[in-house]
């Protein structure tokens, strides 16, 4: 019953990058050794910064860019073993961050949202597909009246309920959402998040949910791992890890958050300064360390692996220290 659904076992992502001409291609360690486990019904938060691997770590488990390393596998099935990928690709599917740019302009809303079950399901009538279609659209807060418009007929945040739509018509059991509510307004962020939560208790979801929004992850996530230049740096649940986070880079991320109480600000020491390091050229050791207040000699020497400090799994080697 406790056994995870989806299981991701250190898995890489490594591209070559021509710098020159005349250079030989770089490798460039896009995700580098991540592993998560995601059971039935639950969600895991992953933040981090832009360039940091969240959206490349969902598209390897989606299978749409190679694995340099690891494996991926699906109640209790090694996704590189199957053969068929049908049933892996129904089972799970991707919310996409931008709304409009997700969706075919020169198709129906019908047919973007009846797609998936075309492809995934073909022994499905056209009346069964019809009706699917339809009941979908009004669980995903859309009127089944409006199948046959097109996409630039809607608002941002009702072309998102589409995208959700067509995400859930075949029913998976797992579901990646890539930055869901970034491109959406507030109040519309809220309703997105609201209505992904329903469908999740209705439909026994499993959601990685992906969002530079502390505040959103928080609300919707059980678990949260983060990530910083391709690897998990800390893991724990939601709760614990925004009272205690244990990271530093945990730490600058909560502490960029805004204060929310007039006349009080956060302490410029939990701040993080300057940019991240190129993913060609990644620092030695720590790839924190360029940029960590808490920086010690050992940093820039030894790699720190995920380690466990009381409820958290952090990578640091100054977690725990009482006045790290």
């Amino acid at each position: 019953m406790n056994d995870p659904l989806l299981s991701v076992r250190d898995v890489s992502v490594e591209f070559k990058v021509t710098t020159g001409t005349w250079q030989r291609p770089k490798v460039l360690t896009a995700v580098d050794q991540v592993s998560l486990e995601l059971r039935r019904g639950e969600t895991l938060g992953v933040v981090g910064e832009s360039g940091c691997g969240k959206s490349t770590l969902a598209r390897a488990i989606l299978g749409l860019v190679p694995l340099a390393g690891g494996s991926v596998w699906l109640d209790g099935k090694s996704v590189a073993d199957q053969r068929d990928k049908r049933w892996w690709r129904r089972d799970i599917q991707i919310i996409f961050q931008d709304p409009l740019a997700s969706l075919n302009p020169r198709m129906t809303v019908g047919e973007i949202i009846a797609e998936p079950l075309q492809t995934l399901m073909p022994e499905l009538s056209r009346d069964d597909t019809k009706k699917r279609v339809r009941s979908m659209m009004e669980r995903a807060g859309l009127s089944a009246g409006h199948v046959n418009r097109y996409p630039h007929e809607f608002s941002g945040g009702q072309c998102q309920r589409i995208g959700i739509a067509r995400a859930l018509v075949s029913e998976p059991r797992v579901v990646l959402c890539d930055e869901p509510v970034s491109a959406l307004d507030v109040s519309i962020q809220a309703q997105i998040v609201n209505l992904l939560t329903d469908l999740q208790q209705e439909m026994g979801l499993a959601l990685l949910f992906i969002a530079h929004d502390l505040a959103v992850v928080r609300h919707i996530s059980r678990k949260v791992m983060v990530m910083y230049l391709g690897r998990a740096v800390e893991v724990a649940d939601a709760d614990v890890l925004y009272e205690t986070p244990t990271h530093p880079y945990t730490r600058a991320l909560l502490a960029a958050v805004p204060v929310p109480v007039p006349g009080r600000v956060r302490p410029e020491t939990e701040l993080v300064h300057g940019d991240v390091p190129s993913p060609l050229s990644p620092p030695s050791g720590c790839a924190f360390r360029t940029r960590c207040p808490k920086v010690i000699d050992r940093c820039s020497r030894e790699r720190p692996e995920l380690r466990r400090i009381d409820a958290t799994m952090t990578a640091c080697h100054r977690a725990g220290e009482t006045d790290a």
